[in-house]
């Protein structure tokens, strides 16, 4: 007998919620993750509109909504001028926003939920090594924390373990991609500049800096940088935002800042056997936006949905592992095109490229295109972005 229908490996944001989904699907799940305890960060923010109607399913948007700041203008300058701005209004959604709502704040309202759920057993301190299928069922094994060693069966995985992932690595499967050149500087500060639930973008000639509020009167700055700064060096963030935005933190408390480089990977295959790859098992891109948390809660809800019909043998495996494998794909090319236009929007340098395509922003935000970087912004134009929008679709192809 398997230890649990579904076995998922990770608990990050997309492997929480991949946990959540497949137990309101009605099945038995196990949680695995290597940490001993939840870390405090603040890295991916952006909750965007079909993310919460998947949040929904699991009756969770509203402490979402409660704990985070909607954001439902989004202002675009260059140094000396306001271009234009984006107003989420316009959308088609119960939720008109982007939810700006740090990555712990995420973590701790669906570990709350987990911990609440009797379907879910939650382990951490488990390092999961190896991951290998049997007749009938998947097998996991791997290390302990406080030494020692485990081994689980399941009836089908989600390996939801990161970047770095042992699961995708243990089956073999290629993780295609190269580091992109592009660097960036971000970090949270007290929030003096009083544009309330406003973010702003600045495109200047020296790179571009993205500022978006946060809750308890904090306030997100990502300044693209020509190289890799490792943080708190010399003050080149605070004299950078100065310089692009005439943002002054002089004096300013600051909590958190963190250098970074951006990744372009994508898994060969998102499913091989009995397991389904999520999140940044199967594809890392820019956090700028929040393309790749809100593809990868995408994953996870398809996955916790197939593999409830599999389990009940409602469709043949061989068709749910193409569906997943075709559908997630082509989202995460439409994510990944999204991101790097947004990096390279920020990337022109020099005075003439910077005022050409300032110029052009101005055009954009003044025509009808203005719409068209509405649903980008807010991921609503992202092929199968969630189950609410394309499930007739897929039932109809798997002839359910």
């Amino acid at each position: 007998m398997a230890d649990a229908d579904i076995l998922v490996i990770g608990a990050g944001p997309v492997g929480m919620l991949a946990a959540l989904l497949s137990a309101q699907q009605g099945l038995s799940v196990l949680l695995l993750e290597q940490s001993a305890m939840r870390q405090v960060q603040s890295r991916a923010i952006g909750i965007t509109p079909p993310s919460l109607e998947i949040f929904r399913r699991i009756g969770l948007p509203g402490a979402f909504i409660e704990r985070g700041v909607a954001v439902r203008v989004s202002g675009i300058y260059g140094r000396r001028m306001r271009l234009g701005r984006i107003d989420f209004a316009g959308l088609k959604s119960d939720f008109p926003f982007v939810l700006s709502i740090p990555q712990h704040r995420t973590e701790s309202l669906l570990e709350e939920a987990i911990l609440a759920h009797p379907s879910i057993r939650f382990l951490r301190g488990h390092q999961v090594t190896d991951c290998s299928e049997e007749a009938g069922h998947v097998a996991v094994s791997g290390n302990l924390v406080e030494a020692g060693r485990f081994h689980f069966t399941g009836t089908y995985v989600m390996a939801c373990d990161g970047g770095k992932s042992t699961v995708r690595e243990s089956l073999g499967i290629p993780f295609d991609g190269v580091p992109n050149r592009y660097a960036f500087l971000m970090g949270d500060f007290e929030d003096t500049t009083g544009w309330g639930k406003q973010a702003r973008i600045f495109f200047t000639a020296r790179g571009s800096v993205e500022s978006f509020p946060l809750p308890g009167g904090k306030r997100r700055y990502v300044v693209r940088t020509p190289f890799f700064f490792k943080e708190y060096d010399d003050g080149y963030f605070r004299s950078e935002l100065l310089w692009r935005a005439g943002i002054d933190v002089g004096g300013v408390r600051q909590y958190w800042e963190s250098g970074f480089n951006v990744h372009r990977f994508m898994a060969r295959t998102f499913c091989k056997g009995r397991v389904f790859l999520c999140g940044d098992s199967a594809h890392l891109m820019s956090p700028i936006g929040g393309q790749n948390m809100n593809t990868g809660f995408a994953d996870a809800e398809l996955a916790a949905w197939l593999s409830k019909l599999l389990i009940g043998k409602r469709a043949p495996h061989l068709m749910v592992s193409l569906l997943y494998d075709r559908v997630r794909k082509r989202a995460v090319h439409a994510a990944l095109r999204r991101a790097q236009w947004l990096m390279m929007a920020g990337a022109f340098g020099g005075r003439l490229g910077s005022a050409i395509r300032n110029f052009a922003i101005f055009i954009f935000l003044h025509t009808p295109i203005r719409r068209f970087l509405m649903q980008s912004f807010s991921m609503r134009s992202i092929p199968f972005r969630n189950l609410e929008n394309c499930q007739d679709r897929y039932e109809k192809e798997l002839r359910l």
